[in-house]
């Protein structure tokens, strides 16, 4: 016959799994609770986050939409105006090109460089003097991209990358390298190092087709001197304008260009009388027009602004003679009129 003690041990045997069910299932409600924290969590960082998208306003205040314009061959990329080199850079290859590389709907415009976005990538582009001994990105090191010596550096915001194109001395007055440089808009870019080889290999084949080598640059910038056809400057490499002043100088002086002492820097001598042109230049304070355009004439020569903007390109004549008539003579041609 049972006793009170045999009860209690059967009690105690049969409440053993229910209390084991009972924790197991306490265990879960817990974990669950937990996952959802998490979840909520995650779902409310996610709604803090701005959302990447292109920018509403394009081209920016500071940019300026892409135009036509000529396409360099052979090194000439090296030695164009810094709009003109934006320009080139922005259109060297196709707008599909440009989003194949970069992942998504691209939107470009120009100034000092080729400026690109998309909804999540800020890219510039643009020719620079020379390869960089430092960047803001991380420790540079020294690679190759196209076959051609670069420089590269990555951090989490995006990349840096320098190529050098043509191999000349700094400073004379060239921009021979291609700086690329690439970050994210809102939030650190993944596989910034490969979109910015890509993107450089692209442009580098885009830019340099078969064609011209720079002329070799003297200490003072003086280049040989080359017959060119009469044209207009506008898009021209910095030789080449050279060459196109030279012409038009002689024949607004009457004589044969052949003593003409052309330098890289947009500008040429003769006779006496220099011609340069300048991108940027200080604001003309117009006394009087030539060929139709503003220009100031004073006891320095004579200054013709080519552009709506003051402060844009000018047209300088200096030296001996009647300058005046001479601009005359030599502008419009030099516009292509």
């Amino acid at each position: 016959m049972a006793t009170p003690n045999d009860y209690r041990a059967i009690a105690r045997k049969t409440d053993r799994p229910m209390w084991i069910w009972a924790g197991c299932a306490l265990v879960s409600v817990l974990l669950l609770f937990g996952v959802g924290i998490a979840v909520a969590i995650t779902l409310l960082s996610r709604d803090d986050e701005p959302e990447a998208k292109l920018p509403e306003v394009w081209p920016t205040k500071s940019g300026q939409a892409l135009r036509p314009v000529a396409m360099p061959t052979g090194e000439m990329v090296a030695a164009l105006t810094d709009e003109t080199g934006a320009q080139v850079l922005c259109q060297a290859i196709p707008e599909r090109r440009w989003e194949e590389i970069l992942g998504g709907r691209t939107l470009r415009e120009a100034g000092q460089s080729c400026h690109a976005v998309t909804a999540q990538l800020d890219v510039s582009v643009q020719m620079v003097a020379a390869l960089p001994e430092d960047t803001s990105r991380g420790m540079p090191t020294k690679t190759t991209v196209a076959g051609k010596l670069a420089v590269i550096a990555t951090d989490r915001d995006g990349t840096s990358l320098s190529v050098e194109l043509v191999e000349l001395a700094p400073h004379n007055g060239a921009s021979p390298v291609l700086h690329v440089s690439l970050r994210g808009r809102i939030l650190e870019s993944p596989e910034s190092e490969k979109k910015a080889r890509a993107l450089a290999e692209a442009l580098i084949a885009g830019v340099t087709p078969p064609g011209p080598k720079l002329p070799k640059i003297g200490k003072d910038g003086e280049i040989p001197l080359e017959k060119t056809e009469p044209g207009p400057i506008k898009d021209k490499p910095l030789p080449v304008i050279s060459w196109l002043l030279c012409g038009e100088l002689g024949r607004a002086l009457g004589v044969p260009p052949d003593n003409a002492k052309p330098t890289f820097f947009a500008g040429c001598e003769l006779n006496g009388v220099t011609a340069d042109y300048s991108e940027r230049s200080s604001a003309v304070a117009p006394t009087t027009t030539i060929a139709g355009l503003p220009a100031q004439i004073d006891d320095r020569g004579v200054v013709v602004q080519l552009t709506d903007d003051p402060d844009g390109q000018t047209l300088k004549f200096k030296g001996t003679g009647d300058l005046k008539a001479i601009a005359e003579k030599a502008v419009p041609p030099l516009l292509g009129r």
